[in-house]
């Protein structure tokens, strides 16, 4: 607008225009102000905010703002109201992972197509926004010529007041971010954020311990700015998913509200989900979901908190509270449907905890139920249950046929084609498939990025317990292992369980899209341990994230995975510092190469290989053989195993790890269909154990785990043990150290 417009009332200059096409056009002062594609939560959380530079207020009414994805305008957003000077508003999706205000909502940001804008649209070439004035004019516009803004924050420059149909690239400034609110949405440059309606803090209970059989209140600060509250009500449930109850807050004094009825008595072990939502005057505030959970003792029989898959045939059970020996101990007392439990074993250290073996439960949803067994007190569980997942960890027989003898390319491509075309379920399902295919014995989610195996994690979440936050422990989401920029997001890549871990959202956010590495001097280290920094692995100097040596395997065998599943799959997919589309590059394929024999094949992978095969119809075959990353990556490598051994011999490899502490696996070769027989001897020759008792194995590879307990359950002495295989008239023995 020329100098002796500008300060001219709105009403009058839009007079003058109207009357008269001679005078040059205003100039609004309304300018596309940020735009950010966070690295985590894309989908939801991607926005863009435009900003009022002044002198004067301006009435939206008729504008549009329009999201361009790859040249061609995609999303868009009426704008309505008015827009104060130096006020900025947000466009975006309506219900953002991270907590921001949206002031234009528009679900369509969030549509997973391939036209879709939000999929489109990731700061790459050809991607941005128009703004339009009333009259439908394009006045402001950015449209990258390049990687401009993916994963990063794009800002307009505090110099920059007016709007520019021209894309200038000097006028804006790109900054990396993790998450949406490391931005700065609805504030420019240090402008006044708008404010967003009700704010809930300070949840507690009272009790702040709450105890089995009492009913427990809840109160919260709230404050709304912006305007009077007009209600605030809690909701709770006994899951996270479902939160059907309500109880209704009032005010107690100053911002404080307390909930008018108790949540009822609850029995010991169970565990509440609760969350406040308050309504303002211009806005819903909502809380994140919280949850408490009942001690056990005084409050009457034990309750079985969680059941966990330690073994083929043993079971963890978590009990409220320490049950008492001789009915813990009992194996009759337990029960999966028709089988009954042949041994039990309480801890003696963690006393509410039982080692439980019962042969043959069939893989699925089952249910334990315990009879009998009693507290400290002498309070008596009957009729208490808990369901579980179990997972058949065998490999199926003939699963690797045509393998034998192959290696090198031959064999990736064989493993290729073994694997390819699974069946792909939806991102979203990935949250519910967590469930079976991530969770700990003890019931919680298994996040590798902030558990500590053998010690205690900083933190633990509850399925369903997403979420995200400025710190760790707030939340975790759905981790690509393989970056999604790697891939561009394609499917079925975007939603292959093999590719997707639960993790913290927070330490996801550091992870980005850096490779993973050997992290020199730490930029940043999570609860945890791991660590993002400089490579010193051998052959990169870039930017890596390090995982806690316990879960290096895991995710070189995930890696080694997608490069075979999406072997000659990858048109269209970008390379990275670790790899070429899905070609690995040599620094990568030698350190994780290492990774997979340095961090053995654990129970916890069996078992997720086999939750994934149950819903994927493909296995990890790094996972059920880690030695075929030799076999195809080591020009050294002349040993061929698969579906078929040697014609004249059996093979019993070596245990791994060895020496071992908690759990080893022993794997074997059978050339044949055979009955076979394995069993584990003390020094004494005594027999301490048997992990096959003369069933008949078809031909092929095999693998069976030893916890270093007896029969019975019974941790044994650490020492040389002898592991034996039988098959028809051939047998082998290896030695064996179990280190306690």
């Amino acid at each position: 607008m020329p100098p002796s417009l500008r300060n001219l009332p709105a009403l009058f200059v839009a007079v003058m225009f109207a009357v008269s096409v001679a005078v040059t056009p205003a100039r609004s002062s309304i300018i596309l102000s940020e735009l950010c594609d966070p690295q985590s939560n894309y989908t939801t959380d991607r926005f863009i905010e435009i900003y009022n530079t002044g002198p004067d207020a301006v009435n939206l009414t008729g504008w549009s703002v329009v999201a361009v994805a790859n040249g061609v305008d995609g999303t868009s957003w009426t704008l309505s109201g008015s827009i104060a000077p130096g006020q900025a508003r947000v466009l975006g999706y309506t219900t953002p992972v991270t907590a921001f205000t949206v002031n234009f909502p528009n679900a369509a940001w969030n549509a997973i197509t391939s036209s879709g804008g939000a999929y489109n649209w990731n700061g790459k070439i050809g991607d941005g926004a128009k703004l339009k004035n009333a009259s439908g004019t394009v006045i402001d516009l950015v449209v990258a010529t390049g990687d401009l803004f993916v994963d990063k924050d794009y800002v307009r420059n505090p110099t920059i007041t007016s709007p520019n149909s021209v894309y200038t690239p000097s006028e804006w400034t790109a900054t990396a971010v993790a998450l949406a609110t490391n931005a700065s949405p609805g504030s420019h440059n240090g402008s006044q954020v708008t404010a967003s309606g009700p704010r809930i803090s300070n949840l507690v209970t009272d009790p702040a311990t709450p105890a089995a059989g009492a009913g427990v209140a809840v109160q919260a600060s709230v404050v709304d700015t912006s305007g009077a509250i007009a209600s605030v009500a809690l909701s709770w449930g006994t899951t996270s998913s479902s939160l059907p109850n309500a109880i209704a807050m009032a005010l107690l004094s100053d911002s404080t509200y307390r909930t008018t009825a108790l949540i009822p008595a609850q029995s010991a072990g169970a565990t509440v989900y609760y969350q406040v939502q308050a309504v303002g005057a211009s806005a819903t505030g909502t809380s994140s979901i919280l949850s408490y959970t009942l001690a056990g003792g005084g409050g009457g029989a034990p309750t079985i908190l969680a059941v966990g898959e330690m073994s083929d045939s043993t079971l963890l059970v978590q009990f409220s509270e320490p049950v008492e020996q001789t009915s813990a101990e009992t194996p009759a007392n337990y029960t999966v449907g028709a089988l009954s439990g042949v041994a039990a074993v309480r801890d003696p250290v963690q006393t509410a905890q039982v080692l439980v073996t019962v042969r043959g439960i069939p893989a699925g949803a089952r249910t334990l139920t315990v009879n009998g067994v009693a507290d400290l007190s002498a309070s008596v569980a009957y009729g208490a249950t808990c369901g579980f997942n179990y997972v058949d960890v065998s490999v199926p027989a003939g699963y690797y046929a045509g393998t034998a003898g192959l290696r090198g390319s031959a064999l990736r491509v064989a493993l290729h084609n073994l694997i390819k075309n699974h069946t792909a379920m939806s991102y979203a399902y990935a949250l519910t498939a967590f469930a079976t295919t991530d969770v700990k014995p003890n019931g919680k989610i298994w996040d590798m990025y902030s558990d500590v195996p053998a010690g205690t994690p900083p933190y633990e979440y509850a399925v369903g317990g997403t979420g995200q936050g400025g710190s760790e422990g707030l939340g975790y989401n759905r981790e690509h292992s393989w970056p999604q920029s790697w891939f561009n997001g394609v499917s079925p890549t975007y939603s292959d369980l093999w590719v997707l871990y639960p993790t913290d959202s927070y330490v996801n956010g550091y992870r980005s899209n850096y490779p993973y590495g050997e992290a020199g001097t730490a930029t940043y280290t999570s609860l945890n341990g791991s660590r993002l920094g400089p490579s010193v692995s051998a052959g990169y100097s870039g930017t890596v994230f390090e995982p806690i040596d316990a879960f290096k395997g895991d995710l070189a065998r995930s890696t080694f995975y997608v490069s075979t599943r999406y072997f000659n799959e990858d048109a269209g997919w970008s390379s990275s510092g670790s790899a070429s589309r899905a070609e690995l590059l040599r620094w990568a394929v030698d350190q994780y190469s290492a990774w997979n024999t340095d961090d053995p094949v654990s129970w916890k992978e069996r078992l997720r290989n086999g939750a994934i095969y149950a819903i994927q119809n493909n296995r990890n075959p790094f996972v059920d053989h880690p030695e075929f990353v030799a076999m195809i990556y080591d020009s050294n490598s002349v040993a061929g195993v698969g579906d078929g051994a040697s014609a004249s011999a059996i093979r019993l490899r070596q245990n791994l790890p060895n020496p071992f502490g908690a759990r080893t696996s022993i794997g074997f070769d059978l050339a044949r269909r055979e009955p076979v027989t394995l069993r584990i001897y003390d020094v004494t020759g005594r027999l301490v154990r048997t992990l096959a008792d003369g069933s008949v194995l078809e031909s092929g590879s095999h693998r069976r785990e030893w916890d270093g307990r007896d029969e019975r359950g019974a941790q044994l002495g650490a020492g040389l043990y002898f592991c034996r295989l039988v098959a028809g008239p051939v047998s082998e023995t290896r030695r064996m150290v179990l280190a306690r």
